[in-house]
C-alpha cells in the first residue's frame, strides 16, 4: 500500500509539468483542511522521531490535500517530506534531490516554514547529491536561524544533523569539539532537552577519545526507554 501510494503521488509532482502545477497552486482558503494539514505536520515529525513506517503515507496524504484544496505553509513540509520517503524507501537521489528543492522555492521567504523545510534538505537528501564541505555551512545558517525564529526543537535537530555528519566526514577537531561543546551546553543550561543531549554525547565522547582526552563523559550513555518516554511526555 505504501509503495503504490508513493508511486501515484510520485507521478502527480514530478516532471516540469507537475513542477510548474505546484507552483502555480492557490493559496488554501477551507479552515477544516488547513487544521488537518497542521495536524499532519505534527504526525509527520511523531513518525519520523519514532521511525514510523507511515511518514511516507503522511507525507503523500499532505501532498494529495495540497493539491486538490491548494497550498498552505504545511504543504512546502509535506512536500520535502515526500522527497525525503523518494530518497529513504525507493533511493531515487535524483527525484528526492529535484523536489526537496522545489519545496524551498515554493516556500518562499517564511523564514519559519524555510527553518523546517531546509533541516529535511540539508541534513537528509542533499547528502546523497552535494559535497559535504558545501552543506555543513547550510546546517549550521538552519541552526542559528532556527534559534533566532524560537524554532528550539528544529535547531537542536538540524544541530545534531551537523554534529553527526561534520564528524564522519573529517572535520577539524579542534574547531568542531568547541561546536559540539557550545551545543551541548547551551542545550543543558538553555533547551534542557535530555534526549538531544543524550543523542549528541556519542560525538562528544568520540572527539575526546580522538583528542586523547582523559575521562569522557560516560553517564548516561545510552538512550533508554524511560528517556525516551520522558521525552515524549516533555513533548521533545
Amino acid at each position: 500500500i505504501i509503495v503504490q501510494e508513493m508511486l501515484d503521488t510520485k507521478q502527480l509532482v514530478t516532471g516540469p509539468l507537475n513542477e510548474s502545477k505546484l507552483r502555480s497552486l492557490p493559496e488554501m482558503t477551507d479552515s477544516t483542511k488547513k487544521e488537518a494539514m497542521a495536524f499532519l505536520e505534527e504526525m509527520l515529525r511523531c513518525s519520523y522521531q519514532i521511525q514510523s513506517i507511515h511518514l511516507p503515507l503522511l507525507a503523500c496524504r499532505m501532498v494529495r490535500i495540497s493539491l486538490k484544496y491548494g497550498w498552505t505553509k504545511s504543504s512546502c513540509v509535506g512536500l520535502a517530506s515526500l522527497a525525503l520517503s523518494l530518497v529513504t524507501v525507493f533511493s531515487d537521489f535524483s527525484e528526492g534531490y529535484s523536489l526537496a528543492k522545489t519545496s524551498m522555492s515554493i516556500a518562499g521567504s517564511d523564514k519559519r516554514v524555510l527553518c523546517s523545510i531546509m533541516t529535511i534538505t540539508y541534513g537528509m537528501i542533499n547528502i546523497w547529491k552535494e559535497p559535504i564541505q558545501a552543506i555543513l555551512p547550510q546546517l549550521k545558517d538552519v541552526y542559528n536561524m532556527s534559534l533566532k525564529y524560537g524554532l528550539i526543537d528544529n535547531a537542536l535537530v538540524t544541530g545534531m544533523l551537523h554534529a553527526y555528519r561534520a564528524f564522519f566526514t573529517g572535520s577539524l577537531l579542534k574547531p568542531f569539539s568547541k561546536e559540539v561543546a557550545l551545543f551541548m551546553r547551551n542545550n543543558s543550561e538553555r533547551h534542557k532537552r535530555k534526549l538531544m543531549h543524550l543523542s549528541v554525547l556519542p560525538v562528544s565522547n568520540g572527539i575526546s577519545f580522538l583528542c586523547g582526552r582523559s575521562g569522557p563523559q560516560i553517564a548516561e550513555e545510552f538512550i533508554t526507554e524511560e528517556h525516551l518516554a520522558e521525552a515524549l511526555q516533555n513533548k521533545e
